[in-house]
């Protein structure tokens, strides 16, 4: 049984270097409360420490770490309630990084996801070629970041959600989508 919808949080997703931290970040700047991915903090804290949880090391262990600290981001965006927030990636996407990196399936996960819902409306920006640059955070080939995206627009349809497409622009004009789509 699903929780029902939390309208205030509201997921922006999309495969590695589309875009979605500008957008968030841009957004934050416009006055918006914001909630920071949590998949790059992990892999940035792990380099620093020299740990192994890391998805080219223990995938597992980095998967188990996202799935945990999406939970406690998506606990901490409710205080916010009832202004909206807008989050980096949410916990369908850490299902994603699972079936792309044949982990095994996690019945807590699909709980977890069940019980901490976003908006109805979740935004996906889709592969974009010029602006992706891979970085010590960011390894994934272009053509991984395409297969992201086509998993993610996946497992977020299967957990319930409408995924809006933000077109490719400037990120005022990515903006101006999904702001005029939640009527803000």
């Amino acid at each position: 049984m699903q929780t029902p919808i939390t309208s205030n949080l509201v997921v922006i997703t999309g495969g590695p270097g589309a875009g979605k931290t500008t957008l968030i970040n841009h957004l934050h700047e416009r006055g918006f409360d914001t909630s920071p991915e949590v998949a790059r903090a992990i892999i940035e804290e792990q380099q620093e420490r020299g740990g192994n949880a890391l998805p080219w090391a223990d995938n597992d262990a980095y998967a188990g770490l996202m799935y945990r600290r999406s939970i406690r981001a998506w606990q901490d965006a409710i205080q916010a309630h009832p202004r909206t927030v807008f989050c980096d990636r949410g916990l369908p996407d850490t299902l994603a990084h699972r079936q792309i990196s044949g982990l095994d399936d996690d019945p807590g996960l699909h709980r977890a996801i069940n019980t901490y819902r976003y908006h109805k409306m979740a935004f996906v920006l889709p592969p974009w070629s010029d602006i992706y640059k891979p970085d010590d955070a960011r390894t994934q080939s272009f053509s991984d970041a395409v297969r992201t995206y086509v998993v993610l627009c996946r497992v977020y349809a299967q957990c319930g959600y409408d995924l809006i497409e933000v077109r490719k622009g400037s990120v005022e004009q990515r903006a101006a989508q999904i702001l005029s789509r939640l009527k803000l």
